[in-house]
């Protein structure tokens, strides 16, 4: 079944969806999008603010398409989301009047942009901040931030200066990635959404660009790599068509496209056209934890993520067949007994091929179970194969090594480990329950 459908739409206001979603392009990385009974715009950029400041200089942000549609004239609009603070993301000819048309519109923007926000012409009162890992409901759809790399992952006290956004509601999960490269732990981070639509820049970066103040994103290449990571039923590509030192041929990308090995639907955005997005019945989420011998660290994450969603189906099992049939580990169970968390129950299995088609996510633990699991999935399995240490910090994957051999301690340590890594992933799943 096509994720994305398109039809001709000559201005935004007629844009409605009953279930699923739809978008419409304002160029760069601008979207209206209507989901959920609401109307959100994210990133527009209708003016030619940058033209006018950079006038005279050899990047001079001349526009190569107009703007589709007046800032005035976007009406209807419950909420404008911003990713970051540059220009064309956070624009100061665009976000008054935009406002000023739509009275009861909120905006939300990354904590830590806060002020710019209110310098570029948003009132404190309509203000509302949000950083990687949280979540606010927008009233019909639940938003989640997601940290970006432009081109670095950049935090602050306040926390990070760019985000990506996670749309769920009216039966369908967009996910606009905000400006960003690839990053450690990305697919994990975003597999427990189980995106229908990742909204991707794909104007690349470069030497030339960087060493004039203009960090870049992701190429086409990389885009559709992550896409296919994340198990994205489709992918729509933007961030391009604006600037002239700052784009890509859409023409040549589907070429390019056509030669380029990927599983997701994908398209190349385009100005007055409405895209679609047809929702799809899913079974509930299922995650299936993996060590080497299923009676150390697999079971306590097993243990740790069912006490954390009751409700989840969650699993473990070893990569080699040592322990088939044994009860975890006797000082595994004392530490996690220690805290409230029962693993008698439990008999180790190996893993078998059929897993990487039963779960969504499977999870590894270090560098030599990662090495094994990959290549044991299938090539047309459903599961996102990654790193449970990616829960931990954003934009780092850190192993969970194995404490079997050692003293009471390195058991704890490793418990604390695991529960830190499982309570962040339990927030990103709980996050997409609607």
């Amino acid at each position: 079944m096509s994720v994305l459908s398109a039809h001709p739409m000559p201005d935004p206001s007629g844009l409605r969806a009953e279930a699923g979603a739809a978008l419409w392009w304002l160029g760069q990385a601008g979207f209206v999008v209507a989901q959920g009974g609401l109307r959100i715009v994210i990133d527009p950029y209708l003016s030619d603010s940058l033209a006018e400041k950079y006038r005279g200089k050899p990047y001079d942000h001349r526009r190569m398409m107009p703007p589709p549609v007046a800032p005035d004239k976007l009406t209807g609009i419950d909420w404008l989301l911003c990713t970051h603070g540059h220009t064309d993301h956070m624009d100061p000819g665009t976000i008054p009047p935009l406002l000023q048309a739509n009275p009861g519109a909120r905006v939300l923007v990354p904590r830590a942009e806060a002020r710019r926000a209110v310098e570029r012409g948003v009132p404190t009162a309509r203000l509302v901040l949000i950083d990687a890992g949280e979540t606010v409901d927008l009233g019909g759809v639940r938003c989640t931030a997601t940290p970006a790399a432009h081109e670095e992952m950049v935090r602050t006290e306040a926390g990070y200066l760019h985000l990506g956004y996670v749309l769920a509601g009216g039966g369908v999960t967009l996910w606009h990635s905000g400006d960003t490269i690839p990053w450690q732990g990305q697919a994990e981070w975003l597999a427990p959404f189980r995106v229908d639509l990742a909204l991707l820049p794909v104007n690349g970066r470069d030497e030339r660009r960087a060493a004039n103040g203009v960090p870049g994103n992701l190429t086409l290449t990389e885009a559709v790599a992550l896409a296919d990571s994340i198990g994205a039923r489709g992918m729509l590509a933007h961030h391009f068509g604006l600037f002239d030192f700052n784009t890509i041929d859409p023409a040549q990308g589907r070429r390019d496209l056509a030669v380029l090995p990927h599983r997701v639907e994908t398209a190349f955005a385009e100005p007055f056209i409405a895209f679609r997005v047809a929702p799809a019945a899913r079974a509930a989420l299922s995650v299936l934890m993996v060590c080497k011998g299923n009676i150390c660290r697999s079971p306590t994450a097993e243990g740790c993520l069912a006490a954390q969603l009751p409700d989840l189906h969650v699993d473990s099992a070893a990569i080699m067949d040592w322990n088939v049939g044994r009860a975890p580990h006797e000082v595994t169970q004392a530490v996690a007994g220690a805290r409230g968390i029962r693993l008698g129950s439990r008999r180790a299995r190996q893993i078998e091929t059929a897993d990487f088609h039963r779960f969504d996510l499977v999870l590894g633990m270090d560098q030599d179970n990662m090495h094994a699991l990959k290549a044991l999935r299938p090539a047309d399995a459903r599961a996102v194969v990654g790193w449970l240490g990616a829960y931990l910090e954003p934009g780092r994957v850190q192993e969970i090594a194995d404490p079997w051999g050692k003293d009471r301690a390195a058991f704890e340590a490793v418990f604390d480990q695991i529960n830190a890594a499982t309570a962040g992933l339990a927030r990103l799943i709980g996050a997409n329950r609607h």
